[in-house]
């Protein structure tokens, strides 16, 4: 079995760079502007509370068809028109089902203060699983170009859309609104292109083959999604919906940046190492996933540093007045959490889903999420924000722990020690450079210090030959000047 050559995931990695990293640029702009219109911070919270009930909703009821999508793409793709039929029409009638418990939930007294919130949740909640069912699609047969249209439409429509609405008075509705519509122009486009074989038919033996491997990582998910956002619905109760808004600003700022850094290299890697899993066999998807293992650590590492040594520059550069003070003492922690929850979701949860035994995940989440909870009822009373973002900490410490002891069980995840070790080194060689720029607050500042940080990061990954990097930039530098001198003597022909 051959080792993966290096130009292989640089460049699968590369096209999803720039596949997700662009609308994320443009989906970045939504917290700098809508924490200068969005001026009441309890609106921000109402915002955030919205999204957060309709991504448990989305991770519970539909990830595990996503997931079933990208694990069984390959498996299904000489039959992929059965594969996408089952798919959709499973969507499709959840949702019916969804809309059944609106309606009824609208009717009850009870209802009343969130009756006006029913509607646009079940309508968006609609929506975005139709688009991500398209978009894990275009990931799963390899399209990354086709996928950052569809995330460039969301994206432009959530910001442009977004801030108009609510500049013309929309208050929180105003993104809720925009982020709908953007997704579902999305999804019509890719339903025309890569859906037009669906039939409204259910295949009984996918399914049941979808539903024995997705359903437990689709409660793993959503069990993650409760950690993730059931601290804002803890802050909203304890302290109010003003406390929940600034936790939020901050929150969403690391995941559009920290999170969706970790997320290309995942999307990049995952799919290629089931396909290597299938055609090669589990050496080969080792060999594939160490390297996104080290492709995780550097990204995910030097962030972290980066962020908690600029901070002061990147609060005041990117968020409103009245949530820099808030977000700026909880950044540095948010940062660690995220970064050991991606860690754990994009490399070592792959360890149950390769071996087939992702219920593992259900048990260890459940309980993380019970002891997540735990740890914000005794920390929010006493410590606030701050209370809450250390208790994300030590649960994903905690669920990162059983993770990796319980799934080397299942099926092994060499740790790359070499390649993590050139990060560390190259990480600390970046903060010493950044340690003396980490009160610049100024614009122009702030972007000389990340431009340094990240040059000098770059170098010293590349003096080590992280990941034979450095070999393959003097062979391709090797390659142009070969073909350069060769076209001399044409050129010296054609002259004379």
């Amino acid at each position: 079995m051959s080792k993966p050559a290096p130009h292989s995931f640089f460049s699968h990695a590369f096209a999803y760079l720039i596949a997700r990293g662009l609308p994320g640029i443009i989906a970045f702009a939504t917290i700098p502007l809508f924490t200068r219109y969005m001026t009441d911070a309890a609106d921000y919270g109402r915002y955030a509370l919205v999204l957060a009930t309709v991504n448990v909703l989305n991770a519970l009821l539909f990830q595990w068809l996503r997931l079933s999508l990208v694990r069984y793409a390959a498996v299904y793709r000489d039959d992929p028109a059965a594969l996408k039929s089952t798919l959709m029409s499973v969507v499709l009638l959840l949702n019916l089902a969804v809309g059944a418990v609106v309606l009824m939930l609208a009717f009850l007294p009870a209802m009343q203060s969130i009756r006006p919130m029913l509607l646009p949740i079940w309508m968006m909640l609609a929506v975005q699983s139709i688009y991500e069912l398209c978009c894990e699609y275009s990931r799963a047969i390899l399209r990354p170009w086709h996928f950052m249209i569809l995330q460039l439409a969301r994206s432009l429509a959530f910001v442009g859309l977004g801030v108009g609405l609510i500049a013309a008075g929309w208050s929180w509705h105003g993104p809720i609104a925009a982020l709908t519509l953007g997704m579902a122009a999305a999804c019509v486009y890719s339903l025309l292109i890569y859906w037009r074989d669906y039939r409204p038919t259910l295949d009984r033996a996918i399914f049941a083959r979808l539903a024995t491997y997705g359903i437990p990582l689709s409660l793993t998910v959503g069990l993650a999604i409760v950690i993730f956002s059931s601290d804002r619905f803890l802050l909203a109760y304890f302290l109010g919906e003003d406390a929940a808004g600034l936790y939020s600003v901050a929150v969403d700022f690391t995941s559009q940046t920290l999170m969706l850094l970790m997320m290309i290299v995942q999307m990049a890697m995952y799919p290629l190492a089931i396909r290597a899993y299938e055609t090669e066999g589990k050496l080969a998807a080792q060999e594939q996933m160490k390297s996104n293992a080290a492709l995780l650590m550097a990204i995910g590492l030097p962030c972290v540093v980066g962020m908690t040594l600029l901070v002061e520059g990147i609060v005041h550069n990117v968020l409103g007045e009245q949530f820099r003070a808030a977000a700026g003492a909880i950044i540095p922690l948010v940062a660690v959490g995220t970064f050991l929850s991606a860690f754990k979701a994009f490399h070592f949860d792959a360890a149950f889903q390769f071996a087939h035994r992702t219920i593992y995940q259900v048990w260890i989440v459940l309980f993380v999420a019970v002891v997540n909870i735990i740890f914000n009822l005794i920390l929010i009373p006493t410590g606030g924000i701050r209370g809450s973002a250390t208790a994300s900490v030590l649960a994903y410490i905690l669920s990162i722990g059983l993770t990796i002891y319980y799934g080397r069980k299942q099926f092994v995840l060499p740790f790359p020690m070499r390649s993590a070790a050139q990060v560390v080194i190259a990480t600390a060689i970046m903060a010493a450079a950044l340690w003396p720029m980490q009160d610049g607050i100024r614009p122009v500042g702030l972007a000389v210090s990340i431009s340094i940080g990240g040059a000098v990061y770059g170098i010293a990954l590349l003096a080590m030959n992280f990941l034979n990097l450095r070999d393959a930039v003097v062979a391709r530098a090797k390659t142009i000047f070969s073909r350069h001198n060769r076209t001399l003597p044409v050129t010296a022909a054609l002259s004379d």
